[in-house]
């Protein structure tokens, strides 16, 4: 198949005067030129000047790693020994070097070496990725001037301040440049900025006039230039600087600005010199670290330590006083009472005289000894377990998302476990929960209504007033049968035959309806790219809905073509001929949109000679600006616009003028003197002599436009309204469209009570008119006030069971001041009541602010979802920020801690992954201290049985790897594979969530329950080892058991017990755990083996010298031992788990018996157990199963009646 080739048509854009072409930066700006921090000056194409001249600029080689080759060691270090846990490891590690150690210094500091080598090379890794891309990225090769007009490939980490640099179409800009010139004959080109800001449009860049002509490489041969700007700073959108050359000086703006890792789009090439390099660029500027989070869980468990470490030091300064009083004691009248502790010949250790002393380094001591308390390597294992969690999310199949072929992807394994306690969502609308995918679906042309599409809001509204939307469709008086919709086009999902295939024609205000699509092809950014093959046109646009709009016009019979230098063609399909005919408009002037404008239109001369001022906006500025003779069909046109934003769309208005050659002279002549003035004032004379021409317009009509919802939203509101967490909608939109979304994803249904807090209100628009801003502003916050005390008033108290539900929604103005410092606690009051809240018309800052807001003063996991650059503030506000990777870029993903294709994909993360990783966390932590404390108390009872001398129970290497080898398996995979119910149950059961935001698992009462099992468990083992060994002959030759034999019978019990603990805590075993369990208990029995046999060993330890083989394993009473206590000390944990599940079980307890007896899966029993666990609180819900259980009731009142 021949390859299709596109082609882009080349603009001459110095004749459109846009306000992005024409803004320069003020002059107070570039007065400020070489005044602090205005002083970067750049000697064009010499760039060894600089160095001679005293400047020092880096190169362009950039780092992004955390380590050197030289720091990496030190900073490592320092990281990992900030943890207070690993702190106490190295000091106990440097005492064991002295002689109060109870234990050698090898075997006190190999764990923590492993522990801590094991960390220091994931980080070590991790920093070795980066090193290489940063290498892949320096290496680039871009061609540079070398003198004498020849460019040569060179590497970008050589590149320097003032080369000049050739670079190439879909070539990323290898350093903050000057655009000098193009192939374009006016220096334009075309740059994509996706990995600055996240924006997929592309944005328009300009040279300026007097380098234009710098066309080739020949031409730079003599080029000598001076560039002075401001110093490297973060702002992306703004700079400042001039150009000296020729000896004149020239402003230069953001307009000239090629910033590095902006990619150049449809332009052949381009020429620019380099101002900034390496870290001075504005990309390098932003590359700040994200903001650190760390998990509720993981904040806990450093309390959990510091209560280990408070009870160690207790338990040490018992002990220790004991030890001072008994040593004092000794020797009394020349009598030895501890006679086996030499204390009439001694050192200061234990002697009598000294006895203070002796306290005080039995305390030294006793703190290296009960350091086993504390787990070494909690922190390592709770990093692998998440690092395991994250990799199954990423690779789960079903939030995979086939058409964008994107997986999720969980870009922090930090917070694994909060994604299980998410108290409240707050949500993005626009490509959040809708697609951001426009679709031209209805307009109002002359006052009548066109189109008739169903949207899903329309459905929502159906469903919640109880009708039903026919296969055919009235419109007024006009009955049309169903469209064929077999071939839909992207962007257009526009019927009505009243106008398509040309019929628009036969319609009474057939003049109207043809300047509406005319203005609709002609007044646009919009950039035609041409197939050369099929000469089919497709559009590059900067928004969704300027191309849904392109698209209507072209397949309406309104096609736009191509952009000339000054020239607009447009295809016009003759309905009378049946032939199409290209109309050429000359554009004279192009006025953008802007947010304060609100507004775009263009300046056009039709082939007739006419000139038409053509403009597009919202119906707030729009109306405004109509003529008194322009009004005829205004009513209806509101009308239409309000019923469209009923319907959850997306409105403009539509209108023109007619201008006389004599003022668009005027105009033209003072846009002018306005655009090249270098006053402080420029921009406010540009948005003046804008202004002035942009009255006394003559209305055509109004075009509707759906973001449609993305495919499942309403099933995963349902699904998490069910499973208690709250949901708002922060949304810049307007009240009646995010009311209406709100309708249609079941965040609202029929009869709930809307708390609406407005500033659109008579008095306050009047006052706007005419009050200063002072008093405005105190009216408004008090009516914002007094509307808040209102809602609240509305809303029952908790002791008075209510099943009426209540929604908050509350617009921009408002909320600027509900957010104020003394408003903003009244205002969450409120919202925490409600069932839903929607904020309409948010700012990005405001949605931070919400954000933060809800975080601060409740306490509970918040977790962010956006899509887009004006999302970035709260998804890094929240505890867990979730990005989509919609249309509107990927900024909002590379802020974020996890990445999803679609919404629905939130249902299975938080629901199946969130609760499995909380649960599984929790448990695993709890296992961690109670395996410790258990081991931890074994230690300290037998010290206290041996009068507190300092001696260990266990050999050096038993201490040592207890936590290292024997123990640490088992709660691995307990951390990445258990499952309290399947993923299908967690879906069908969502209140099993609550486990996880109530915090049921990893409550003080849990915490403390494990630990005191540890305890009960390590007082059973002492005391029942003791006992069966201490006078007891177990050996066929009569011996007692010494030290040596009674510390492996301990140990040995220890880590059956702790193991099999493990296997009792398990709810779904797989091969893995059960190698992992029994292994981990097989492993003890072969270190025995190995370890027994290795003689001399008086460097290490000479207490397990063969005293498994020789005088343990022919015991019978060893093993006897061994089974009687693993069985006496699980007991009694076995008997409080079958009461607890029998008489008090919790929500997955129920759903484990039901899923024992075959019975889970039934919907019935769903429904039943879910109402019997379900809180009154949790009654106020929303979502499809509200609206359907509303709908129950309120048929059962009507059956009552």
């Amino acid at each position: 198949m021949a390859r299709r080739s596109k082609r882009l048509e080349k603009l001459k854009l110095s004749a459109l005067y846009t306000f992005a072409l024409c803004h320069r930066g003020s002059s107070e700006d570039h007065s400020r030129i070489g005044t602090a921090g205005f002083s970067q000056v750049v000697y064009v194409n010499e760039p060894d000047k600089h160095e001679e001249e005293g400047f020092n600029y880096p190169l362009n080689e950039v780092s992004t790693t955390k380590y050197t080759m030289v720091t990496f060691l030190p900073k490592s270090l320092f990281e990992q020994f900030r943890r207070v846990a690993n702190f106490y490891f190295l000091v106990s590690g440097i005492l064991a070097v002295t002689p109060l150690a109870p234990y050698t210094a090898v075997s006190a500091l190999v764990p923590l070496c492993i522990v801590i080598v094991a960390t220091m090379v994931k980080e070590g890794v991790e920093d070795w990725r980066r090193k290489q891309q940063d290498h892949e990225l320096n290496n680039r090769i871009v061609k540079v001037h070398r003198g004498n007009g020849i460019f040569e490939e060179t590497k970008w980490k050589d590149i320097k301040v003032g080369d000049v640099i050739k670079v190439e179409k879909d070539n990323f800009f290898p350093a903050d440049m000057i655009l000098l010139s193009s192939n374009y004959p006016d220096g334009i080109c075309y740059v994509e900025t996706t990995n600055l800001d996240g924006e997929t449009n592309l944005k328009i860049k300009q040279a300026l006039e007097v380098t234009l002509d710098l066309q080739e490489d020949t031409m730079f041969r003599n080029v000598r230039q001076l560039i002075k700007c401001e110093d490297p700073n973060a702002n992306l959108y703004s700079f400042v600087g001039t150009m000296e050359w020729k000896g004149r000086r020239y402003p230069l703006s953001p307009q000239q600005l090629l910033l590095r890792d902006s990619k150049l789009r449809n332009t052949d090439y381009i020429y620019g010199a380099v101002i900034f390099t390496g870290h001075d660029t504005k990309l390098m500027q932003n590359a700040t670290d994200p903001p650190s989070k760390r998990s509720k869980i993981e904040k806990k468990m450093d309390k959990i330590i510091y209560l280990l470490m408070s009870c160690l030091l207790i338990i040490a300064l018992l002990g220790s006083v004991l030890f001072g009083i008994w040593t004092k004691e000794d020797l009394r009248d020349g009598e030895l009472k501890r006679w086996y502790l030499r204390p009439d010949a001694t050192s200061i250790y234990y002697d009598p005289k000294q006895a203070a002393l002796a306290s005080f380094f039995h305390l030294l001591t006793a703190l290296m000894l009960y350091s086993y308390f504390i787990p070494i390597s909690l922190y390592i294992s709770i990093e692998m377990v998440k690092i395991l969690q994250a990799l199954f999310i990423n690779q789960d199949i079903e939030m995979y998302h086939e058409e964008s072929d994107k997986p999720t992807h969980a870009r922090t394994s930090n917070l694994n476990e909060e994604l299980g306690m998410v108290d409240t969502i707050l949500s993005d609308k626009t490509g959040t929960l809708t697609c951001n995918m426009m679709e031209f679906i209805k307009c109002s042309i002359a006052g009548t209504a066109y189109g008739q599409g169903v949207t899903e809001v329309e459905r929502a509204m159906a469903m919640r007033k109880g009708t039903r939307l026919n296969a055919e469709i009235e419109n007024g008086n006009h009955k049309v049968e169903k469209v064929d919709d077999s071939r839909h086009v992207k962007g257009f999902n526009f019927k009505d035959p009243r106008i398509m295939d040309g019929n628009w024609i036969r319609e009474p205000n057939r003049d109207v309806i043809r300047d509406f699509f005319r203005l609709l092809a002609i007044c646009h950014t919009c950039i035609p790219e041409i197939d050369d093959e099929t000469e089919k046109v497709s559009y590059e646009a900067e928004s969704p809905d300027e191309a849904a709009f392109v698209i209507a016009a072209r397949e309406l019979g309104f096609e736009f073509y191509k952009r000339s230098q000054t020239s607009i063609i447009v295809r016009e399909w003759d309905p009378s001929w049946n032939v199409p005919e290209e109309r050429k408009c000359e554009l004279l002037n192009m006025l953008e949109f802007s947010s304060s404008r609100k507004r775009m239109s263009v300046i056009v001369k039709e082939p007739e000679g006419r000139i038409l001022l053509l403009s597009k906006g919202a119906d707030s500025v729009m109306f405004k600006r109509l003529a008194p003779t322009g009004i005829f069909f205004e009513e209806e046109t509101r009308r239409h616009i309000n019923e469209y934003a009923d319907s959850g769309l997306r409105t403009l208005v539509l209108a023109y003028r007619v201008l006389d050659e004599k003022e668009y002279r005027e105009f033209n002549e003072k846009f002018n003197t306005a655009k090249t003035s270098v006053s402080a004032d420029r921009d406010e004379k540009i948005e003046a002599a804008v202004d002035s021409i942009e009255r006394d317009l003559l209305l055509l009509g109004a075009t509707a436009v759906e973001d449609k919802l993305q495919k499942g939203v309403p099933k995963c509101i349902d699904k998490l309204a069910q499973a208690g967490i709250k949901i708002w909608v922060l949304t810049g939109d307007k009240m009646e469209t995010a009311i209406n979304i709100g309708f249609a994803c079941s965040l609202l249904r029929q009869g709930m009570t809307q708390i609406i807090i407005t500033l659109e209100q008579p008095d306050i628009i009047a006052l706007e008119k005419n009050g200063d801003k002072q008093t405005i502003a105190k009216a408004s916050k008090q009516r914002v006030m007094d509307q808040i005390e209102d809602g609240i008033k509305q809303i029952p108290p908790p002791s008075q069971v209510s099943t009426e539900s209540f929604a908050l929604i509350i617009d921009g103005k408002s909320l600027t001041y509900a957010l104020e410092d003394d408003a903003k606690f009244k205002f969450l009051d409120l919202a925490v009541k409600c069932a839903s809240v929607i904020c309409c018309r948010s700012s990005p800052k405001q949605k931070a602010l919400v954000t933060r807001l809800v975080k601060q003063v409740t306490h509970k996991v918040t977790l962010a979802v956006g899509d887009g650059a004006n999302d970035v503030g709260m998804l890094q506000e929240a505890d867990i920020g979730v990005g989509i990777s919609g249309a509107e870029g990927m900024q909002a993903v590379m802020a974020s801690d996890v990445a999803i294709a679609q919404f629905c994909f939130l249902e299975r993360l938080l629901l199946v992954h969130g609760h499995w990783c909380y649960r599984r966390i929790s448990v695993m932590i709890c296992y961690f201290f109670y395996k410790n404390v258990t081991f931890g108390v074994t230690l300290f009872l037998y010290e206290a049985f041996a009068s507190f001398s300092g001696k260990p129970a266990y050999n050096d290497w038993f201490l040592s790897l207890y936590n290292v080898i024997f123990t640490s398996l088992p709660v691995i995979a307990l951390g990445v594979f258990d499952q309290d119910v399947s993923a299908r149950l967690c879906l069908q059961y969502p209140e099993l969530y609550q486990e996880g935001v109530q915090n049921i698992l990893f409550s003080w009462h849990r915490i403390l329950g494990w630990m005191l099992n540890g305890v009960m468990n390590a007082i059973l083992i002492f005391f029942f080892c003791i006992t069966a060994f201490e006078d007891q002959a177990f050996r066929s030759n009569g011996q007692i058991a010494g030290l040596d034999a009674l510390g492996v019978v301990m140990y040995t019990c220890v880590v059956w017990v702790v193991n099999c603990q493990m296997a009792l805590s398990v709810n779904y075993f797989t091969i893995i755990q059960h190698i992992f369990i029994w292994g981990s208990i097989a492993v003890w029995y072969l270190f025995l083996l190995a370890y027994g046999a290795i003689d001399h060993l008086g460097s290490f330890s000479n207490t397990a010298y063969m005293v498994f083989i020789e005088q343990l394993a022919p015991a019978l009473l060893y093993w006897l031992v061994t089974l009687f206590v693993v069985i006496a000390t699980l007991v009694p944990y076995f008997s409080y788990a079958t009461i607890q599940i029998r008489f008090f079980p919790m929500f997955h307890n129920k759903i484990q018996w039901k899923r024992y007896l075959g019975k889970a899966e039934d919907p019935e029993v769903a429904r039943q157990i879910s109402s019997q666990h379900r809180t009154s609180s949790q009654q106020r819900m929303v979502g499809i199963s509200a609206r359907r259980d509303g709908k129950a009731m309120q048929i059962t009142r009507e059956i009552d009646l």
